[in-house]
């Protein structure tokens, strides 16, 4: 069981496309501005959660092509990730979509990131293999989107209270993280083939 719970933490916590937009988010725009896509990453994986919990079975049975689909949309989309923020390089602290979409868009970036789907299957996986009510799937699902809230809240206050250093060397960090978006895109493409 605790390497259960260990798996959950380091999973929701470790750099991801949620993670990586919060802190560059964060620290352009300001936390509280960033807010609305924070609480779409909550709202986002407690639907992947939920819905993997759900259908794990059948998904386990015909996870390649599932997985091949959605790692191909999420890189594409991750892809778009990289080259907005690229082409923001030089944008003085507003944000790539900050029209009030923030939240949407976490929505649908979570439905598609293929680290958010497999560790979805994963952990719902797992929690039924250790003999778990299958209806305790929905509080695992509550308790896994709450963690991730709680991740892109952490990366999201490193964003914010590093944004004067980041402000200085703006057009590096944001090539840096273009860089980075782009490599795990086009990383999440090649294995999904």
């Amino acid at each position: 069981m605790s390497g259960f719970i260990i798996y959950i933490l380091v999973s929701i916590f470790t750099p991801g496309p949620n993670n990586i937009f919060a802190s560059a988010s964060s620290a352009k725009v300001g936390f509280f501005r960033t807010l609305p896509f924070m609480f779409g990453v909550l709202v986002g994986t407690f639907i992947v959660f939920y819905l993997t919990g759900l259908f794990n079975v059948y998904l386990y049975e015909n996870v390649r092509v599932i997985s091949q689909v959605i790692g191909i949309l999420g890189g594409l989309f991750i892809l778009y990730l990289a080259l907005s923020m690229f082409r923001t390089r030089h944008d003085g602290g507003k944000l790539m979509i900050e029209n009030g979409r923030l939240f949407l868009m976490a929505v649908l970036l979570t439905l598609i990131n293929p680290k958010a789907i497999i560790f979805g299957l994963t952990v719902a996986a797992y929690f039924l293999k250790l003999g778990f009510d299958p209806g305790g799937m929905l509080l695992l699902s509550i308790i896994n989107a709450i963690l991730c809230l709680l991740s892109v809240f952490v990366w999201g206050f490193f964003g914010h209270t590093m944004k004067l250093y980041l402000n200085k060397y703006r057009l590096q960090f944001n090539i840096l993280m273009a860089i980075l978006l782009a490599y795990s895109g086009i990383i999440i493409i090649i294995e999904s083939l």
